[in-house]
């Protein structure tokens, strides 16, 4: 059995398949909001990895002597380790703390303690000194990259099925994925006191209770106070008036949404705290809190305790595995994204009418998709940050191809299927007239293709203009796939460069009516023997096939592989 650290982003979707169905569909419906630890950023210099990391490097470089006040804490914090006699004798402050040979042991045992490393005082400097100076925090958390975790969660911001999310990290990681996606940074609207709640609405709130990087570098006198990182500050923060709105929120948040907490082991006493009484009964379905671990942190325990009080005691052992989703950040967070994206093609398909598409020709549709989606894990998986990536980039590429835009080089803003959960994207009366559930058919006759053998399917570059939405390879032959919502569509394809009228590699998938095409150089085509583009409408597939296997067989005679 696969762990949380181990497992494929495929079988994470059969964890959604199987026992994690309802937090599957709960999810999707737009239930829950995420609660966001370091554990989201273990790969980036800003994780709690990192952190610690240069934190003992820099404070070693400031060791002058034996009695220095340097010395004196950096031992206090190596206190904190209990490491052996054994492993005290590898520390050499000589050599740079990196190579150490017990470098990755120390920081492990650091790491459910980084409230107390970064309480270490430092005589006759203030609280802050090793957070703010010995960190060099404006140079550690200026520049930023996002990770696969922060590009899909901003993903799933933009799908509309998370709008609200708290974090205890200052990191501007998320900030930065949106950027990425090519979403203005102001797309969230952050929130460190609730004062910060009063400006205009963003697409997802993000509330940052701990501080955020991004603020306190701008503005120093009024939010480096805010960030909250020594155990003392941790422990007050319920009593800091400061924080008092944003103690509030969060309350209201857990009242009235359900918690998918990732990376983040709720060892803090101020997050047990706000989870206390909240007012979900321990067996509601869905769940109300579920932690993406292998097995719950005591703090994570404590946080179910304090969730359902008198209940928990009797029922704690099933509480505690119906709160237990064993998939960490990456795997979970690229599965939800493609389940949420192909569980909406899915709902697209299903607002087709065509009598030749009845609720069986529907169900072989979804099962289509469900193989495209299954394909995209496994290819995924091997690179899951340029997973990330690839998705962003194609959904930005397709989308703008299928809308007829101007179809240039280099990467296109993150275009969503829908800004709304799937439930309310079906009741969306442009939606029907909109062309994407005729496209949302096409990718499912296509994926019943590969189920059937008739072809594998592959990505291009999205960047390139000349890259379709995916690549059909069969055995003697593969095409460029492109989607056009209508045949204007197809003409602004065609001027933008996407492919040539001589193309013999390439099909068109026209959600409308296709008008026939005169070559534009015939003796060209009849020189080289190539075929023209293949053009599919798929209005006229629906409306000219008696059944189902009809427009499955039409199709595939038409893609022409």
């Amino acid at each position: 059995m696969p762990t949380a650290s181990t497992i494929k982003i495929a079988e994470t979707l059969d964890l959604l398949d199987g026992p994690q169905k309802s937090f599957s569909a709960g999810f999707q419906a737009g239930q829950y909001a995420l609660w966001l630890g370091s554990g989201i950023s273990r790969d980036r210099v800003v994780g709690l990895d990192g952190v610690l990391s240069k934190l003992l490097e820099n404070l070693r470089l400031r060791i002058t002597g034996a009695d220095c006040e340097h010395h004196r804490a950096f031992d206090s914090i190596l206190g904190l380790a209990d490491l052996s006699a054994a492993e005290r004798a590898q520390v050499d402050l000589a050599q740079p703390v990196g190579s150490w040979p017990i470098h990755d042991a120390l920081i492990d045992r650091l790491w459910n303690k980084y409230s107390k490393v970064l309480g270490t005082e430092v005589q006759g400097r203030p609280f802050d000194y090793l957070l703010w100076d010995v960190l060099e925090f404006a140079t550690t958390f200026a520049v930023q990259k996002a990770d696969a975790e922060h590009l899909a969660i901003a993903m799933l911001v933009l799908e509309g099925v998370v709008s609200d999310l708290a974090t205890a990290n200052w990191d501007g990681l998320l900030e930065a994925a949106m950027v990425e996606l090519g979403r203005p940074n102001e797309t969230f609207r952050v929130a460190v006191t609730g004062g910060d709640l009063h400006g205009p609405l963003g697409i997802g709130t993000l509330y940052k209770f701990h501080g955020c990087a991004n603020r306190a570098i701008a503005n120093e006198a009024e939010y480096r106070p805010l960030l909250v990182a020594r155990e003392a500050a941790i422990t007050h923060w319920a009593q800091n008036q400061r924080f008092t709105q944003m103690r509030e929120q969060l309350r209201a948040l857990i009242a009235r949404s359900r918690t998918l907490m990732i990376g983040l082991s709720g060892q803090d006493t101020n997050i047990q705290q706000l989870f206390g009484a909240n007012g979900w009964v321990w067996n509601s379905v869905p769940a109300p809190i579920v932690f993406a671990a292998q097995e719950l942190s005591e703090g994570q325990k404590s946080i179910l305790e304090g969730a359902y009080q008198v209940d928990y005691e009797a029922n704690r052992d099933q509480i505690r595995t119906d709160a237990t989703l064993p998939a960490f950040g990456k795997p979970l967070l690229l599965a939800l994204l493609l389940r949420t994206m192909f569980g909406k093609l899915g709902a697209l398909a299903g607002l087709l009418t065509s009598p030749a598409v009845g609720a069986a020709g529907k169900q072989s549709l979804v099962e289509g998709l469900k193989a495209l989606e299954r394909a995209a894990a496994e290819a995924g998986n091997a690179n899951r940050y340029e997973c990330a990536r690839t998705i962003a980039a194609l959904m930005g590429r397709v989308t703008e191809q299928f809308l007829g835009g101007p179809g240039s080089a280099g990467r296109r803003p993150y275009m969503p299927l829908s800004a709304q959960p799937a439930h309310l994207m079906e009741q969306d009366p442009a939606v029907g007239f909109s062309g994407r559930p005729e496209a949302a058919a096409a990718l499912g006759l296509i994926g019943q293709g590969l189920v059937a053998n008739q072809w594998s399917v592959a990505v291009d570059d999205p960047e390139q203009p000349t890259s379709g939405a995916l690549r059909l390879v069969a055995p003697a032959a593969q095409a460029r796939v492109f989607f056009a919502g209508n045949d204007d569509n197809i003409n602004q394809l065609v001027a933008s460069g996407a492919f040539d009228e001589v193309d013999d590699d390439v099909v068109v998938i026209c959600s409308r009516k296709v008008t026939p095409r005169q070559q534009r150089s015939p003796s060209k085509s009849w020189r080289t023997g190539k075929a023209p583009p293949r053009y599919v409408s798929v209005s006229d597939l629906l409306e000219g096939s008696a059944s189902f296997d009809d427009v499955q067989g039409r199709f595939n005679s038409e893609v022409g592989l």
